[in-house]
């Protein structure tokens, strides 16, 4: 039996396909992997690269021999808390979720689609990444307005769950014990943190929409609402206001250079001002949210860095290293720039808090839930 396993995401599309035969209890690489990343206009882009996907796909393995297909959807409302199977219902919950999620929910609604067409015989399965934050707690998700909020479903959800959830039990491996407190920094074209007490999630940055929390690429994160208020009475529309938290903030709004983190540093280590500010900005939202993260804890044992920026960039893991150095935390320079390609500890013996570089494996972990469904009663498939 395989399964594929298409993800996503609001920069890139990711797709994996992984063999059902036969028990694992940790990660395993695919059979094969596909990444694509998107830059301009995503809606151009989206259905070149499914076809560029599934005929990369077809080289390894036949249509009909596609017995099941896990997709990442981001948003999952009120309504998913597990992973489920996909039906024309479901469908339409997806759509109806896009208000809420436009970068993401849109393109994964559009995978499903093309998977429908491509692989007309097989099953699929929606896996959320809200699902992992339904442990949230009253005092974390519900917003200080009218209290009429919560009963229509404005509420803080969470984005990432899928990451944060296999980054937090791959950090109890790496460390060899159970991690109480542990923060979760996924730090990629979007961004969001998670503060995990024993395996659960109990606050994240990340609220109703994937534009709450830390600055990102193209997204603000959280601002003054009073600045909607007064860009509306300056006569800007909604969707004008939308387009530009969204897709003209963030690294790209401050540097108006890019919004890859990449570009950012080596401008700024030529001293151009708006690339520094963006850098300088970006790193003390970054704090700030590891710090309120650590309240929610009431301390912290281990602090995980992953995603493309978190998993790639050691000048933001050095700089984050050097801000919190008042808590105790040390750097080991050796394990932090040996390796890189391999999920790790960075900080040394004497460091207050483990610090650890772990590679996402998002598409691994969708498989694996899809797994609860297919195959319920074998705990060790996955």
């Amino acid at each position: 039996m395989h399964l594929l396993v298409i993800n996503t995401g609001s920069s890139s599309l990711k797709s994996a396909l992984f063999s059902l035969t036969g028990g694992i209890e940790s990660f395993r690489p695919p059979l094969w992997r596909k990444h694509i990343e998107w830059k301009g206009d995503i809606k151009k882009f989206v259905p070149k690269s499914f076809k560029e996907m599934f005929r990369s796909l077809w080289k390894i393995v036949a249509s009909k021999e596609i017995d099941y297909i896990g997709h990442r959807v981001v948003h999952g409302g009120q309504s998913f808390v597990e992973p489920t199977l996909i039906t024309s219902e479901i469908k339409n919950e997806i759509e109806h979720l896009i208000s809420l999620a436009p970068l993401h929910n849109s393109t994964n609604l559009e995978g499903i689609l093309a998977a429908e067409h491509f692989f007309p015989e097989s099953q699929q399965f929606a896996v959320f990444d809200t699902a992992f934050h339904s442990t949230l707690g009253k005092e974390t998700k519900i917003y200080p307005g009218p209290y009429e909020w919560e009963s229509q479903g404005i509420i803080r959800y969470g984005f990432h769950g899928i990451s944060h959830q296999y980054t937090s039990s791959r950090a109890v491996t790496i460390l060899g014990k159970p991690i109480e407190k542990l923060c979760v920094c996924h730090l990629g074209a979007g961004a969001s943190l998670c503060a995990i007490k024993n395996g659960k999630s109990v606050d994240t940055t990340m609220g109703f929409t994937p534009m709450e929390g830390v600055m990102m690429g193209s997204r603000s994160g959280t601002i003054d609402p009073g600045i909607i208020i007064y860009l509306g009475q300056k006569g800007y529309s909604l969707p004008r206001i939308n387009e530009i938290l969204n897709n003209e903030s963030g690294l790209l709004g401050l540097s108006g250079i890019s919004e890859d983190m990449r570009e950012i540093i080596v401008e700024a280590a030529k001293n151009h001002p708006r690339a520094l500010l963006a850098l300088n900005i970006y790193l003390h939202r970054l704090c700030q949210g590891i710090l309120q993260m650590m309240v929610s804890l009431e301390g912290l044992n281990a602090l995980v860095f992953t995603g493309g920026i978190g998993e790639n960039c050691s000048y933001i893991r050095e700089k984050v290293a050097e801000k919190l150095k008042f808590l105790g935390v040390e750097l080991d320079q050796k394990l932090h720039e040996k390796n890189q390609d391999k999920d790790r500890v960075i900080t040394s013996s004497q460091s207050s808090i483990d610090f650890l570089v772990i590679h996402t494996q998002e598409e691994w972990q969708i498989a694996k839930e899809c797994c609860k469904i297919i195959q319920p009663q074998k705990d060790d498939i996955f």
